[in-house]
């Protein structure tokens, strides 16, 4: 009857006011760009947090030169990588949280060349002092690449098997960055140029990336495009009661510090799943760092091979996270395709832990290959395989405990990567 129907529930009124997209059509969401577009987008994207990458350890061949010029130790001499992660581990806390306030167009542009300007003291360094100021600078500044990025691939990129081949390339800039690094690194301080060249080098790319980005990268965040389309609409139309639902709350300094530069510490206070990946990702990645220690004194040191020689030798952590690679983009193709095909709609972001049990039994197996060979007696093709599971393992795990965590906070993706990053 007439009455029962008005005693139901109704649904809210719909607000003509408020901007949403013109539909699944709509060719200003990020989402119904074509391919094309956003495999060229990705790439300009995934170019920032490579060039970062390979700067966070292209120093790592430099310390004799540095200890010998500076007069400082090895122990000292080390804080050229470990300043320039701790800037890393800081930045993504600031920057991922920005850009869901901002927009991802302008902090990473601005992040990234600042980590570039950042490079140039160190490059005309007449202290140890300044190397050490400046490498957390600029691994502070840089750290927006790898904090945004991530977030922006999910702007673009709509279905979870897309997304995730996205994360998949993105975070192998994460992993083959810093071992392409020493080797790079490596080759230039050994050669005339001597290791300022590594710095000079390392500018250089960074700035033609930026200005690259500059002219090529979009904004992809929807709700500050929402925002400039409101705005767009209201001097068109002359009503100036058009708004976007962003703009329904309030944009003082207190909500931004509240709502954003809060948010990531406030998820690692409350969230269990996030802490726990945190602290098993945050682990590889040190122990990815501590090979640019290890791998000189075991191959250069003990086995006396020359540093451009010896740094080839990470050759063998590449192809392991080359492989891993092909493998998660394997499992994200068959297993994963057909799990989502026969729930659609339906989002598990525990489908995604699988590979990473898998490399997770296959990493200390690596590591005790590693050690169990690296004695000088020992022939040192059997040393440089044992970086291949090692390798293998440690991006599938990291890329697959990435892409559970954007599919768990999937909304506040970019400060749950800034928290775990």
């Amino acid at each position: 009857s007439q009455e029962s129907l008005e005693s139901q529930p109704q649904p809210p009124p719909v607000d003509e006011n408020i901007v949403g997209w013109d539909g699944p059509g709509d060719p200003e969401n990020p989402f119904t760009w074509p391919f094309r577009y956003k495999l060229f987008v990705s790439a300009v994207l995934n170019s920032l947090p490579l060039v970062v990458n390979v700067g966070s350890s292209i120093l790592s061949d430099a310390s004799r030169p540095l200890s010998k010029e500076y007069h400082v130790g090895t122990e000292v001499d080390i804080l050229t990588i470990s300043l320039f992660l701790l800037g890393f581990t800081f930045g993504p806390l600031i920057f991922g949280p920005l850009s869901e306030k901002f927009g991802r167009r302008w902090p990473i542009l601005i992040g990234v060349t600042l980590f570039a300007t950042f490079c140039l003291p160190v490059a005309l360094a007449q202290n140890f002092q300044t190397i050490m100021i400046c490498r957390f600078f600029s691994g502070l500044f840089g750290s927006s690449s790898m904090a945004i990025t991530g977030g922006t691939l999910t702007d673009i990129w709509a279905t979870p098997v897309s997304r995730g081949i996205a994360l998949d390339v993105f975070v192998t800039t994460g992993f083959i960055g810093p071992v392409i690094g020493p080797i790079v690194g490596s080759f230039i301080t050994q050669s005339y140029l001597g290791w300022r060249w590594t710095m000079w080098v390392t500018a250089i790319v960074a700035y033609s990336f930026a200005i690259i980005a500059f002219f090529t990268l979009p904004e992809t965040y929807g709700p500050v495009l929402l925002t400039r389309k409101a705005g767009r609409l209201r001097y068109e139309t002359k009503n100036w009661a058009i708004h976007s639902k962003r703009e329904e709350h309030r944009q003082d300094v207190q909500s931004l510090v509240r709502v954003y530069l809060l948010r990531p510490w406030v998820l690692l206070a409350t969230e269990p799943i996030l802490v726990l990946i945190t602290l098993y990702l945050s682990f590889l990645y040190g122990l990815l760092f501590l090979f640019f220690e290890a791998y000189p004194i075991s191959f250069q040191e003990d086995r006396h091979w020359k540093p451009q020689i010896g740094s080839l030798a990470f050759l063998g952590i590449l192809v392991g996270n080359l492989l891993g690679l092909a493998g998660v983009i394997t499992h994200s193709l068959t297993i994963f395709a057909r799990q989502i095909a026969s729930t659609p709609g339906v989002l598990v972001p525990e489908r995604r832990l699988p590979p990473m049990i898998v490399g997770a039994v296959l990493l200390p197996i690596g590591l005790f290959w590693f050690g169990w060979t690296s004695h000088p007696g020992t022939p040192w093709p059997a040393q440089v395989v044992a970086g291949i599971p090692v390798g293998a393992a440690m991006f599938v795990i990291f890329i697959q405990g990435f892409k559970y965590i954007v599919d768990v906070y999937l909304k506040v993706a970019n400060s749950a990567i800034s928290a775990n990053t």
